[in-house]
């Protein structure tokens, strides 16, 4: 379970405490620390003295003060409710879940009214459902069915009855996802906000709503976002804010702030917002620090590990240190011994390794590993988690042998682990990145062995290619779950696998939480049996995926893709055809080279991949350039373009030299740059009097192959498993979608030479000075800027592959998401879009990639406009090419190559063979060229394999001269596209 997360129910649990007060009348108290009247004065005093040692943070005397009052009182009697409450509570607050549920057995059996029993149930099912005591939450959530109705009855139903509703809704809410039930859970966490808001409609002043909305709102989200629901969540916790404030308001209470707005920093930090997670993390500090309160100690360590984490995301290690650092001090002042559980982490670690603080990095990771062994069982994913890290720090320390034998162990028992928990609090960004730290580390290690192992170079094959696509592939898993799937049969079968893998998740982050302060004697039969749980739904998890790989082996290769091997790889090989596969790791390159018969080639490259990153962007300046005042354009670096030849292709030509189309796998911002441009060379050429005609004679890489890429060698296999079935019809196209009213105004910018591009930028939304982040902010379609020359571009493909233009092509208005929908693409061997790609956060309120369409609110289709990647997966085709023109998918940023790979895994698995994607904004009149040669060349012969009619088409390109009066010879014009996919 995650820091924030524990934060989250750490909170819940005091609030249930105010809940638990609730007098025999219904009255509810008016501020959280009121003691109830109509109690002896002896027990108002107990609970009163107990109320001060828990401000201190004393439980100890807490205990005893209830215990003593319970002892005058008797534990049966009705005055010993109330006790029995606070102690729950405290058993509660030490982690003692069993015993505090003993308590609550108790306050059930001494209620004598109606919404004393409510305060124990409510309490009982939270509290069995976080133990998964499953008989007990259907004994407790029976007695809530049953106790609803003689609640309606109840006389002060009129004024609490939504406070009431709210309770029950949050309880079974809490149930729901702690059995993985989350389409439920969502539903009970709605009707608790629902009813809790209507509570604050018919009393003003009642406290407790304003918690539940916070309470239900919280769970809600981490409820959307195990879910990859991202821009839901974000709705609901903009939504949150107002009531969460109130909360402050009324009752200053920074402690239920920090605890909302710790999952609003966790949102913002799935959503990519980095800088406005930060924001929210320390304005959250800053509040609990100038709290007193005793339960803010604890959440203020969690937010210092949540700070450590954004700053290790963005590879700030230095920053990351400091926040470690600061963490372990404020836990070491809370008592907590250094290297005890929970003050120590694998990240802390990690951060120390890539500071080159290697002694104290093996340390700490043998610690921590040690800690959680003592804790967690063989099959908890925390605990491999540890060993892998252990075993990378070893690895840094020169101790090979002991590094190889551990990871090799516990590398494949973390990943078999982590697919049962996809819907994980932490299944997202933050595991995603733990997950490329022990790869990075795993294959760092198989390198150095690879030059007498084979076995080495093919397992550091296959890690790279899970790295190479494990963000995207945690995108993909999250848009599968909620996709849309046709067949029934699947549909049940994948319902059955999604519950299962929820509930695995929910269990093991229960125990975890239980485990989290150390062993309790008293749950130790409660761990066993969670834990026979776990092993018993495992067991069933593991058939229902074998079953879908029986019966749906191209859905299971969408949720859960096993790396392919080099030897599976070269057999899909055609004879003309070879793989050349990067990985860009922290400290080196790893480069691999297959050909379809022969031995493959590998070579170990000292280029880090920062310093690949800096050579793109170098190359790409000129390969997407914005002219300067002067209006000159960057000269193309030749030196650069054959240093990256040199380095990447050169060390491993053995593997690839002869091949007539190269299918390349690249890492990272490589795949920003198409390999067509680099030079096989030494390159220089005095200027000609035509401008760009001296670069036709560059040795370019496309002069020797076709060339296509791949997101990831997995996919490789599922485009070429099955026969291939010729579509009926050639083409289909959607273009120029109208974003604003005023539509129509030419989008071209100049770029210097008289050159003019289409203009693919997307306008940045105006900044709110003085106002919070928005979480869901709405499409603004005024931030997409008209591309009127792509109308044109569909009309010209459609007219070369002899479409019925007035069938087949949907232009303007009629580009919409409601006619794409509404359309049957299957019938298509070329479907073209002609609109904008966006890239994951690339317009605010979008979370994953998608392709812009025409604008609801003007064609009043009733979708809302953005074709995304999880619709994608619903679409049913048979194409052999899948053009995205003027999409600039790849343009520089961090996710750009992941767009790529996530719509191109997308539209692979709804049926097309490759993807045409642009790589920066084209000029108009070489990008129809461009296309409409290469399906001119394959029309002609249908046998041509993609990749060389692409080949084919950008050679002509660099013959022809612009009506402007400038060759075509420059990569600008030429080496736009690049072909993702099957490029035969």
């Amino acid at each position: 379970m995650s820091h924030l997360q524990r934060s989250v129910l750490a909170a819940r649990s005091r609030h249930v405490a105010i809940l638990m007060l609730v007098l025999a009348g219904g009255l509810m108290p008016a501020a959280a620390q009121q003691t109830p009247p109509n109690l002896t004065p002896r027990v108002q005093a107990v609970l009163k003295e107990a109320a001060e040692a828990r401000e201190r943070s004393d439980t100890a005397v807490e205990r005893e003060a209830i215990e003593r009052g319970l002892r005058e009182v008797g534990e049966t009697a009705g005055e010993a409710h109330f006790l029995h409450a606070q102690m729950s509570q405290n058993y509660a607050d030490l982690g003692n879940m069993q015993r505090s549920a003993e308590y609550v057995e108790k306050m059930y059996a001494t209620a004598k009214f109606p919404p004393q029993e409510w305060a124990a149930v409510v309490r009982a099912l939270a509290i069995y459902a976080a133990l998964h005591n499953k008989p007990k939450v259907r004994q407790f959530s029976t007695a809530l069915d049953q106790l609803m109705p003689r609640l309606r009855s109840h006389p002060f139903w009129p004024r609490l009855g939504s406070m009431w509703q709210a309770g029950a809704a949050w309880a079974k809410g809490s149930a729901q996802r702690m059995a993985g039930h989350f389409a439920e859970a969502e539903d009970s966490y709605k009707a608790c906000i629902a009813s809790a808001e209507q509570q604050l409609r018919t009393a003003a002043d009642n406290q407790p709503a304003y918690f539940y909305i916070a309470d239900c709102s919280a769970g809600l989200i981490l409820t959307q976002l195990a879910t990859g629901q991202l821009a839901a969540a974000g709705v609901v916790a903009d939504q949150m804010r107002v009531a969460v404030d109130e909360v402050n308001r009324r009752q200053r209470r920074p402690a239920v702030v920090s605890r909302v707005r710790g999952v609003h920093g966790q949102l913002a930090m799935e959503q990519g917002r980095f800088d406005e997670a930060r924001s929210i993390l320390l304005d959250t500090v800053a509040s609990l620090q100038a709290d007193k309160e005793s339960s803010s100690s604890l959440r203020v360590a969690f937010l210092f590990q949540g700070l450590a984490m954004l700053d290790m995301l963005q590879g700030r290690w230095e920053p990351a240190l400091a926040w470690h650092r600061k963490r372990e001090a404020h836990l070491r002042d809370m008592g907590r011994d250094r290297g005890s559980s929970g003050t120590l982490s694998p990240e802390y670690a990690y951060t120390l390794l890539r500071l080159g603080k290697t002694d104290e990095a093996l340390a700490m990771a043998e610690r921590v590993a040690a800690n959680r062994a003592t804790v967690l069982d063989e099959r908890s994913v925390g605990l491999w988690e540890a060993r892998a890290f252990h075993g990378i720090a070893l690895a840094a320390a020169g101790r090979r042998e002991e590094a190889a034998r551990l990871l090799r162990e516990a590398v494949p028992k973390y990943l078999d682990l982590v697919k049962g928990e996809r819907s994980s609090a932490e299944a997202g960004i933050l595991r995603t990145a733990r997950l490329n730290w022990l790869l990075d580390g795993y294959i760092a290690l198989l390198a150095g062995q690879a030059t007498t192992d084979a076995a080495a170079v093919d397992e550091a094959f296959r890690m790279a290619d899970l790295a190479r696509g494990s963000t995207v592939q945690r995108a993909l898993a999250a848009s599968a779950s909620r996709a849309n799937i046709s067949d029934p049969a699947l549909a049940d079968l994948a319902r059955r696998e999604q519950d299962l893998q929820r509930e695995i998740s929910s269990l093991s982050e229960s125990i975890g939480n239980l485990l989290s302060r150390g062993r309790i004697a008293e749950q130790d039969k409660v761990v066993v049996d969670m834990r026979a749980e776990l092993a018993r739904l495992r067991e069933q998890h593991a058939a229902a995926q074998a079953e879908i790989e029986r019966h749906f082996p191209d859905y299971a290769a969408l949720l859960n893709p096993k790396p392919a091997g080099i030897a599976a790889v070269q057999k899909l090989l055609k004879p003309s055809e070879a793989v050349v596969a990067v990985y860009a790791g922290s400290d080196r390159t790893l480069v691999w080279a297959i050909p379809a018969r022969g031995q493959p080639a590998f070579a170990v490259v000292a280029l880090t991949g920062s310093q690949l990153d800096v050579k793109v962007a170098t190359l790409r300046e000129a390969l997407d350039p914005n002219a300067d005042a002067a209006g000159k354009l960057p000269k193309f670096r030749f030196d650069i373009s054959h240093e990256l030849y040199t380095q990447l292709l050169a060390p491993v030509e053995a593997g690839w030299k002869g091949a007539r189309e190269l299918i390349v796998i690249p890492h990272g911002r490589l795949g920003q740059l198409p390999f067509g441009v680099l030079t096989t060379a030494p390159f220089s050429a005095p200027s000609a009097k035509l401008a760009f005609a001296e670069m036709a004679a560059a040795p370019w890489l496309i002069k020797e192959v076709g060339i296509s890429q791949l997101p990831a060698a997995v996919a490789l296999p599922a485009l070429r498993s099955g026969a291939s079935r010729r579509a009926e019809r050639a083409f289909v196209g959607f273009g120029d979608p109208v974003f604003t009213a005023d539509a129509g105004a030419a989008a071209t910018r100049g770029t210097g030479a008289g050159i003019q591009r289409r203009n693919l930028g997307i306008a940045k939304a105006p900044p709110k000075p003085d106002a919070e982040p928005e979480l869901a902010p709405a499409i603004d379609f005024r931030l997409l800027s008209q591309l009127p020359d792509t109308a044109l571009e569909v009309e010209e493909v459609a007219g070369v592959l002899g479409a019925d233009k007035a069938r087949d092509v949907f232009l303007h208005r009629r580009a919409s998401e409601a006619r794409v929908k509404q359309t049957d693409l299957s019938p298509y061997r070329v479907v073209m879009f002609a609109t904008h790609g966006l890239m994951n956060g690339e317009l605010p309120g979008l979370f994953q990639p998608a392709l812009a369409l025409s604008n609801p609110a003007l064609t009043g289709d009733g979708e809302d406009g953005l074709l995304t990647m999880e619709e994608i997966l619903g679409l049913k085709l048979r194409a052999d090419w899948v053009v995205l023109s003027a999409c600039n998918s790849a343009a520089a940023g961090g996710q750009s190559g992941e767009s790529v790979s996530g719509l191109g895994r997308a539209f692979f698995y709804a049926g097309a063979k490759s993807l045409l994607v642009t790589n920066w904004a084209v000029e108009t009149e070489s990008a129809r060229m461009l296309t409409t040669e290469a399906f001119r060349r394959q029309a002609a012969d249908p046998a041509l394999p993609r990749a060389r009619a692409l080949q084919q088409s950008a050679l002509s390109l660099m013959g022809k001269v612009s009506g402007n009066g400038y060759s075509y010879a420059h990569p600008m014009f030429w080496a736009p596209y690049t072909l993702v996919g099957d490029g035969g």
